[in-house]
């Protein structure tokens, strides 16, 4: 493998820019590369044995109109960029690098370049068609962009996108260290699964591990939905609260939810403790009455009972979570 220099940065070159396609395709398939990571981290068996067959079989898409016109406009793309405030240097790239760690975790990015301010980067260019309207970064390119900085080593990234019609936009991103151990435990999961013959999961069919799969994604959306619930919520809270009495709700309507907010009165509750210290003998008298009637109960369901169907034990978790 080569290497080359980006300001600092020492990066692994394992197919150059302007290598026959075949190189690359070759390099691409002996590992695992940051356009297939986020497909391998949340894909079911059947989406690994479709991504492992591409590789060594070779993948049956060969490109289309849009991803032609993508290719087409990416050099306009990036030269736009290129003027970006700060931007010191911005170059198209097609090289295949890897990682220095994991020489088998791979990535090319569309660009790179340095900042003036965050040093060099790593650019990741996206064409839509007109009827796209997302103004966020699917999370398939943000797996793409965080495996791309951990095979460069890099902790920013450009990522901009044109809608057909419409001018470019752009986002920085910055390193997620956190995301970026999960995709590589799932990266380094893979290439292992495939030295091993790519070993089927015992007995169990696609379309289970699929829905088993896509439940996980439903823990982690919630997982991830509670999360912002937890920090947000005492933020309104406590303005609603403060504007809120008992009797007098309060109901204001946001931009994306509504809140509705109102105290409740107190309300009379037995102290067990202030009892039992007045009243010892009362206490101690109902305390044996409990007694003698869960006695009673117990005994009552020995001779008169009848069979009702207990809830069987269900749960999936997601893997390395054995609880």
């Amino acid at each position: 493998m080569d290497k080359l220099t980006i300001a600092d940065r020492e990066l692994m070159v394992v197919v150059a820019d302007g290598a026959p396609e075949a190189a690359w395709h070759d390099g691409r398939d002996e590992g695992v590369t940051a356009s297939e990571i986020h497909a391998i981290a949340s894909g079911s068996m059947k989406t690994r044995r479709r991504i492992l067959d591409g590789k060594l079989n070779g993948s049956i898409f060969t490109g289309n109109a849009h991803t032609r016109r993508g290719h087409a406009r990416e050099g306009e793309i990036l030269a736009g960029l290129a003027q970006l405030p700060h931007v010191l240097e911005l170059a198209p790239s097609n090289a295949l690098y890897a990682s220095h760690v994991h020489p088998l975790h791979r990535a090319t990015p569309d660009g790179l370049g340095i900042h003036e301010q965050l040093g060099p980067f790593g650019v990741e260019v996206k064409s839509h068609t007109a009827n796209w309207t997302r103004d966020t970064i699917p999370v398939d390119h943000l797996d793409q962009i965080q495996f791309g900085m951990w095979v460069l080593d890099l902790q920013w990234w450009l990522y901009a996108w044109e809608v057909e019609g419409e001018g470019i936009r752009h986002r920085w991103v910055t390193r997620d260290d956190r995301r970026i151990a999960h995709l590589i435990a799932q990266a380094n999961d893979f290439i292992a699964w495939r030295a091993a013959g790519a070993p089927e999961l015992g007995d169990l069919p696609d379309e289970v591990d699929e829905a088993i799969t896509e439940y996980a994604r439903g823990l982690a959306l919630a997982s991830e939905g509670e999360a912002l619930k937890k920090q947000h919520a005492p933020v309104v809270k406590e303005w609603a609260l403060q504007r809120a009495a008992v009797g007098e709700p309060l109901r204001r309507e946001g931009s994306h939810a509504q809140v509705f907010a109102e105290p409740k009165p107190e309300k009379k509750v037995l102290d067990e403790d202030a009892w039992s210290a007045a009243e010892p003998d009362s206490y101690a008298e109902v305390q044996e009455m409990k007694r003698r009637i869960a006695e009673t109960e117990a005994l009552a369901t020995t001779l008169y009972h009848r069979l009702e169907p207990v809830a069987s034990t269900f749960r999936i978790t997601p893997n390395g979570d054995q609880k």
